[in-house]
């Protein structure tokens, strides 16, 4: 009896082990398998106008959700579109891309300016920049434009976004009074935005008299093209009354040419323009 009861228990373990046991996909170690969500941009955000941005939906990218999963299983990557704020009743396509490099504008500042500050009136100031780099740059002004000069001050700024957004904080000299100002450079180079100080006034509006920034050229490679079309091609979907819509893409180990890590992002085009981009993600596939 006893050596029955035994047998008994030693098929009811093998049955539990086989029953339970994981189902283990070769993995990296770590918690990859946790849902990432991967955030949406504009495509003039990232990418180089024109002929990005002519069909952007602002608010599109904030609106709409990227979800990128890498489950335990057969399937490396699950990639999963929520999308809104899009227009209703409209086809669009998704691209699965490889890498894309940011590419923006190149701008200089260096020269001399008259900046206008509207406050009961166009308030003039001469500026002149001295120094920068692509991302930074500092000079120095004075009041009223033109002479002579009653207050000069130093201002500090940053270039920054796609290339042609700046910010300036402005430092009178002898006070402690600032003024912070943001803008765009327009494509003919001209400055305007808006303005505040520490003393309460604005925000108010700011542009350039006189001077212009200088185009450099675009900075960056951009799209690097399709992530194996031969496996995963281009699909639609279409947003319904209210311009919402969803996708879903599984990507098994035969979509990946060999283990390693990937780095891919994804494309959204409408009527063959590219209106929102993702940030890139990475995969890693270990098989």
């Amino acid at each position: 009896m006893r050596g029955k009861f035994h047998a008994l228990i030693t098929v009811l373990l093998t049955m539990m082990f086989l029953t339970v046991a994981p189902v283990l996909a070769v993995k990296p170690a770590g918690n990859i398998a946790s849902a990432e969500k991967v955030p949406w941009n504009l495509s003039a955000e990232v990418m180089k106008v024109p002929p990005y941005g002519s069909r952007d939906i602002p608010g599109s990218d904030d609106a709409s959700k990227l979800i990128v999963n890498q489950p335990n299983g057969e399937v490396e990557v699950t990639i999963t579109g929520a999308m809104n704020g899009l227009h209703p009743c409209t086809t669009y396509t998704v691209y699965l891309s490889k890498e894309y490099t940011l590419t923006y504008h190149r701008w200089s500042l260096k020269g001399t300016w008259k900046l206008g500050f509207l406050w009961g009136g166009y308030w003039y100031h001469d500026m002149w920049i001295t120094e920068e780099t692509d991302t930074t740059f500092s000079g120095t002004g004075a009041w009223p434009s033109g002479g002579p000069y009653g207050i000069t001050w130093v201002v500090t700024g940053t270039k920054s976004g796609s290339g042609i957004t700046i910010t300036m904080l402005i430092d009178y000299d002898g006070s402690p009074y600032l003024v912070t100002a943001s803008g765009t450079i327009a494509p003919d180079g001209t400055l305007s935005g808006t303005w505040t100080s520490n003393a309460g006034q604005g925000p108010s509006t700011w542009q350039s008299f006189e001077g212009a920034a200088t185009y450099l050229g675009d900075v960056g490679t951009g799209w690097s093209g399709l992530f194996n079309p031969s496996t995963v091609p281009a699909f639609t979907f279409t947003t319904d009354e209210y311009g919402s819509g969803s996708w879903h893409l599984n990507l098994r180990d035969s979509d990946f040419p060999k283990a390693s890590t990937y780095t891919l992002s994804v494309w959204i085009n409408e009527a063959g323009s590219t209106i929102l981009i993702s940030d890139n993600f990475s995969v890693v596939v270990n098989y």
